[in-house]
């Protein structure tokens, strides 16, 4: 489009613009500490839908602090994060495309918060040329101000896959913390991680807290670009003197000593950009030299040296960015113009746009001379005008215009914002604002307000907000408002809505925000589904139901409420809305009561909750019977593991069912009856235990004991038992009662491949005596009485905590005819680790106890030390193996070393799920070191181990031909889990290694 005026050709055509980009495989900031970029993506997916995702927020430990100014983090934060190196990369693939970042805010702020993250946002426009702009469409990349269990994070640059977290949580709120927040968006890291630091601040290592030492990490010129800025003390992104201190009055960094000044210089302030932050922001981005960011009301605008005629330097650019608020538009007058003259003004021009970027609609593009009389006025609430200047510049004047920010309008939209003039900061005194908003034909303009302050009065007679259902003065009124509280959501009965904002001479507050939208009435007519109550909202609807019902998962139909109190003898119990999957947050309680005398049995049908039945932390049924006013826990059930039947330990049991907001699962069906409890009168007739069972009753006896013929009395009987769980509680017989005479007992324990047996004693009261030859517990490493003793122990004195050296202990208890004490207990548990001796057969090993039937567990610290015969060497090849996955294996991970300790040279550090290669020795020692953080847990892994003469030995041609050895290896993993008598391991021990899942990296 070509529009000629006087001696002045107004065309459009590209403008000129420029493209930088910054910043590689991108890490995030959470209050000075980083988290892995697939990690962090992974999380934020799951909260911009529900966080399906679980094992993702378990990554986020904090103690009720999210963070905020860096000096806080050493107080509040329970653990280190994630340990990527810290500082912007050199790398510019990262940098927000023209300077502009888009953002949504998360609709569970508060309108301060929501005011407080905009004057965060003015502050980096108002002293660089970045531009935060109301996500479109037309931005696929942008950041979401959200609230995450880090607390203050966020991502540094753009990642470009799509949304990005900020996170803002508890006690960040603060305006220095959110600008700060706001420097890693735009493409900061913090200033003491420059690969210059050394020669400006000291590193006070033996101060930092342990675990923390990485955040200190300085970095290599080839990861950082620091653009030419010398060191800022003062930069908002510098860590403060007592940063991850281990005492509040210890220095972590400290400034070194200036010649030139004797007080050393503050850092870690929160307050404000320091001018080296705003100098390296516009290095940065590449912020034209000239022209600035304009947040004022009025002003005038001209080019460099005008009116004189001075050659410009070459290629001068200059940009001017003008910013009102939403419901603000920008009146300008070129009242003189003198640009060389150049065809279709390609060259030397003046550009004007009605928006932030050079992809706004073009208002007009001038070079030459002569005069412009109309005013131009902008359709929206930011204006951009380009100045291009060429050599040929010299002879002539350049331009002058004077600018105005009114308020007020017609506003024509589907969609879109209003605000109180200079929102979110005060409005100013003496304001009369018009808006008339429409929306097209057959809707109603919906008006909804996130934050609303106007000076109070009674009648709202000095500041108020006055809303009209119509397009005029004269329409009737909605409503007048002022104060702090917000209004209630507003629809007009059309599609025009008249709102007046007016502001007296006197007190000034902080305004109003509001969104408005088209808006129909979706609970007209049937078409809404509801079964019983339509309620429309803005944007929207939802159903209800009338007491005594409740929404279905389906959010439509209504059903009777869940819970009560239930007194027949039988019947049906099932999660909500069943067999269709439970609604979200639901809470849920039954109890049932049967007659005195009577027992409650409940026989589960169908199971399947969120989570599993390690935590259940999500969604849980938790089942209780209630003896005498007392609640005592028969379990709480997730997963899809069906219970198994439950008997009350009284005539009264309580179910209680809960749901959290996220994942949705199939629920539960149970049957439920009552049974005469037998037990109850004279125990059943049984002399120990009497255990009532459906229509019946069944004798048992105390530990020691057996059943007689006569299925009631209890007689003695062997006393040896297998351990092969986690842990146990091993007691004596009749502890503590006494034990009785003349008994051998035997418990034989058996642990993992690779794992040793741990026996703690809690209680220990035996016959004394000086050799230990009256009554005795005696405790082998090995499963045989020939194998080495760990200790014969009697007396009144606990034993130490015995550790075995192998995966099995034998423990044998003897006492004589004489005298009784009160016996012992002890916890038996299971410990990673050991020594282990390579055989010329296949060993296995497995890196935590319950392999292959749950995750290893959060801070594993193993180390296995492998040794064979001299002049031998050691073989190794992993079978399975998934561990949580980091670009250095800092959080979980592998590590095979050469030699008996970590001082021997590293065969390889290990992690995700891609299997290590088979490794041999180099001597007849290899340490292998395995760590997890408190994180996520995976499967973990397993390997064989074996002793080999040479490399060139056949049995490692065998085993890389995965032929024989094959069968070796099942035979000996059957073996072990018929010893153990335990197959849960069965299914993770293929050697097939097309059957490991792929790791997306990212």
């Amino acid at each position: 489009m070509i529009i000629q005026i006087p001696s002045i050709l107004l065309f459009c055509v590209n403008t000129f613009y420029i493209v930088t980009i910054l910043l590689g495989s991108l890490p995030i900031i959470i209050n000075s500490v980083s988290i892995n970029d697939l990690d962090f993506e992974e999380d934020f997916k799951n909260q911009l839908r529900e966080p399906i995702f679980r094992q993702i927020n378990d990554r986020f430990h904090y103690n009720g602090y999210g963070g905020g100014g860096d000096k806080y983090d050493r107080l509040y934060w329970n653990r280190p994060f994630r340990k990527n190196r810290r500082a912007a990369t050199a790398r510019l693939e990262r940098l927000w495309d023209y300077g502009v970042i888009p953002y949504e805010i998360e609709s569970n702020f508060s309108g301060d918060h929501r005011a407080l993250f905009k004057q965060a946002m003015k502050h980096w426009e108002n002293y660089t040329c970045v531009k935060f702009v109301e996500r479109t469409i037309e931005h696929p990349n942008y950041i979401i101000f959200t609230e995450r269990p880090c607390g203050c994070c966020s991502y540094v640059g753009k990642r470009g896959n799509g949304p990005q977290a900020i996170s803002i949580g508890k006690n960040c709120d603060k305006f220095g913390i959110v600008v700060h927040e706001l420097g890693h968006v735009v493409g900061f890291w913090h200033e003491h991680t420059r690969p210059d630091r050394d020669e400006n601040v000291q590193i006070v290592t033996e101060n930092i807290m342990p675990g923390q030492e990485y955040n200190f990490n300085k970095l290599t010129e080839d990861e950082v670009n620091s653009l030419g800025i010398k060191y800022d003390f003062d930069s908002i992104m510098h860590y403060s003197r007592n940063t991850f201190s281990k005492s509040i009055s210890l220095d972590t960094i400290l400034p070194k000593d200036d010649p030139a000044n004797t007080v050393r210089p503050e850092i870690g302030q929160r307050l404000r950009l320091s001018q080296g932050d705003i100098a390296q922001t516009k290095l940065l981005y590449r912020c034209p030299k000239c022209g600035h960011t304009i947040q004022n009301t009025n002003g005038m605008i001209s080019s460099p040296n005008y009116p004189q005629s001075s050659p410009p330097a070459e290629g001068e650019y200059c940009e001017w960015r003008i910013t009102g608020t939403h419901g603000e538009r920008i009146i300008i007058n070129i009242t003189d113009i003198d640009i060389y003259e150049t065809n279709n003004c390609e060259n030397g021009y003046l550009e004007i746009r009605d928006g932030y970027w050079f992809k706004s609609p073009l208002i007009g593009k001038y070079c030459g001379q002569g005069e412009i009389q109309t005013a131009m006025m902008s359709k929206g609430h930011r204006l951009l005008i380009s100045y291009m200047a060429t050599p040929n510049q010299h002879n002539h004047r350049g331009f002058n215009m004077t600018y105005e920010v009114i308020c007020g309008g017609d506003i024509v939209a589907e969609q879109g914002y209003l605000q109180s003039p200079n929102y979110p900061d005060e409005y100013r005194s003496n304001k009369e604002c018009v808006w008339r908003i429409t929306v097209p034909e057959g809707f109603q303009v919906a008006l909804k307000f996130q934050s609303f302050e106007i000076e109070n009065h009674d009648n709202c007679a000095y500041d108020y907000l006055e809303i009209r259902d119509g397009k005029s003065e004269d329409s009737t009124i909605l409503g007048k408002f002022c104060g702090n509280k917000i209004p209630n959501e507003i629809r007009g009965s059309s599609n025009y809505l008249f709102v007046k904002f007016i502001s007296d001479s006197s007190v000034n507050k902080a305004g109003f925000s509001a969104t408005f939208i088209k808006e129909i009435n979706e609970c007209l007519g049937s078409n809404h589904g509801c079964e019983q109550e339509c309620i429309n909202t803005f944007g929207g609807y939802h159903c209800e139901c009338r007491i005594g019902y409740e929404l279905h998962s389906d959010r439509k139909k209504c059903e009777n409420a869940c819970g009560g109190i239930i007194e027949s003898s039988n019947g049906t119990i099932s999660s909500p809305s069943f067999p269709d999957l439970y609604p979200p947050n639901k809470n849920c309680i039954w109890e049932i009561v049967a007659e005195e005398g009577f027992r409650i049995l409940l026989n589960f049908t169908f199971f399947d909750l969120e989570g599993n039945n390690q935590d259940c932390e999500y969604d849980k049924l938790d089942v209780k019977s209630k003896v005498n006013n007392h609640y005592s826990t028969h379990g709480l059930f997730c997963g899809s593991r069906l219970p198994p039947i439950i008997t009350s330990q009284g005539h009264n049991i309580r179910l209680e069912f809960s749901s959290d907001n996220s994942v949705q699962r199939g629920g539960f069906n149970l049957h439920y009856f009552t049974d005469r409890d037998e037990c109850a009168i004279n125990n059943g007739g049984c002399q120990h235990i009497c255990r009532n069972t459906i229509g019946s009753y069944v004798c048992e006896c105390n530990s020691g004991y057996v059943l007689h013929e006569n299925k009631h009395t209890c007689k003695e009987g062997s006393c040896s038992y297998q351990i092969t769980s986690s842990n146990a509680e091993i007691i004596s017989p009749q502890y503590p009662d006494g034990y009785p005479s003349k008994k051998d007992c035997t418990w034989f324990f058996l642990a993992t491949l690779g794992h040793r047996v741990k026996l703690v004693f809690e209680d220990f009261d035996l016959e004394p005596q000086q050799e230990c030859s009256y009554d005795y517990v005696i405790i082998y490493d090995g499963i045989t009485t020939n194998k080495s003793v760990l200790g014969r122990f009697c007396g009144s004195k606990s034993p130490h905590p015995i550790i075995s050296t192998t995966n099995k202990v034998l423990m044998k208890f003897k006492t004589d005819a004489s005298v009784q004490k009160k016996g012992f207990k002890a916890h038996y548990y299971t410990v990673c680790g050991g020594r282990l001796f390579a055989k010329n057969s296949i060993e296995h090993l497995y890196s935590h106890f319950k392999f292959g039937d749950a995750n290893y567990e959060k801070k594993e610290d193993c180390d296995w030390h492998i040794v064979t015969n001299i002049g031998m060497k050691i073989y190794l090849k992993f079978i399975t193996f998934e561990l949580e996955h980091e670009a250095n294996c800092s959080y979980d991970f592998v590590e095979i070393f050469d030699g008996d300790d970590d001082n021997s040279p590293s065969l390889g550090k290990f992690c995700g799920n891609q299997m290590p290669t088979d490794m041999i020795s180099s001597s007849e020692s290899i340490l292998i070191r395995f760590r997890t953080d408190d994180s996520i847990h995976n499967k973990g892994f397993t390997l064989i181990y074996s002793a080999v003469e040479t490399i060139e030995n056949e049995l490692i041609n065998a085993i890389d031909s995965n032929k024989s050895i094959e069968k070796s290896i099942r035979k000996t993993q059957q073996s072990f889990l018929n010893e153990k008598n335990n197959n849960y391991l069965s299914k993770y021990l293929s050697i097939n290694e097309d059957q490991q899942d792929d790791f997306l990296l990212p």
